[in-house]
């Protein structure tokens, strides 16, 4: 929420700035968007929100029901009606908080904006199911020793004994399709050349750089970004071609006065393009 404020002051600020200018109407546009899309992801967030307290809510129920199995007393036919009914009760409930933290996961999964905070609350009540999956497990047993059977029961167990086994193999696939998502959204890459170079390869346009569709990809180094920290371009001259925000960089020349990149800020600097041309005489 913090970050939305500070968005929203920046925005304003930035439109009082240009009031008088001629994309007065460019700026309004772009506020006006940039509402919309912050009010629609903080009503996504509300819901998710919302759907967590429901889960625990479930819980909360499933503990309290939990605390009246008295299985000592439940070879009386009252007490066997009452105990069937708490269990059956534990049992849909566990399901629903399982089909509601399986949604809330694929949400996370699909929009990677979500706060940490939100994945450590969803992380903390798949383990909270995992444990109910057990105890489930466990109070079977107990029963199984006192010679009490109830069908729901058995199916339950069931139905969930595999659940644990499972959350771990959707965490696994999950874990590796955040890690992928992540290195594609940290790739970027960058080209050194000079000037006839970079005309040979498409990549230079007279003074445009990467407007052809016939420019060579092949000829960048594919890096992450992450890891760049700086670049040796072994040349006495050098210029960036592309646009990166002034600040986020030094063009600077070593002991052998040949130039050195370094990239001081990798947000900032990778933020206006994923791609970087760099020409040397």
């Amino acid at each position: 929420m913090k970050k939305t404020i500070f968005l929203l002051v920046a925005i304003a600020t930035l439109f009082a700035s240009c009031t008088n200018g001629p994309k007065k109407a460019d700026l309004i546009s772009q506020n006006d968007s940039l509402r919309s899309v912050l009010a629609s992801r903080d009503a996504a967030m509300d819901e998710m929100i919302n759907t967590i307290n429901v889960v625990e809510q479930g819980f909360k129920a499933i503990n309290e029901a939990q605390g009246r199995i008295n299985l000592d007393a439940a070879a009386e036919q009252s007490k066997l009606v009452t105990l069937q009914k708490d269990i059956n009760f534990i049992n849909e409930t566990l399901q629903k908080n399982k089909q509601q933290i399986a949604e809330l996961e694929e949400k996370l999964n699909k929009n990677q904006s979500y706060s940490k905070q939100l994945k450590t609350m969803v992380e903390k009540l798949k383990k909270e199911l995992a444990e109910k999956n057990e105890q489930i497990a466990a109070l079977q047993q107990e029963l199984s020793q006192k010679n009490i059977h109830i069908e729901e029961l058995d199916k339950s167990v069931q139905q969930l004994t595999g659940s644990v086994d499972e959350l771990n193999a959707t965490k696994a696939a999950n874990e590796k399709i955040i890690s992928a998502q992540e290195n594609a959204l940290n790739t970027v890459w960058y080209a050194i050349g000079t000037k006839s170079e970079l005309k040979e390869q498409k990549i230079l346009d007279g003074k445009k750089v990467l407007r052809d569709a016939a420019a060579n990809m092949s000829y960048f180094t594919k890096c992450d970004r992450r890891e760049l920290k700086t670049i040796e371009t072994h040349e006495k001259n050098a210029k960036l071609l592309t646009t990166h925000p002034e600040g986020s960089y030094k063009l600077e020349r070593n002991s052998e006065k040949k130039y050195v990149l370094t990239i001081t800020d990798a947000d900032n600097f990778w933020s206006v393009s994923k791609y970087l041309v760099i020409q040397v005489r």
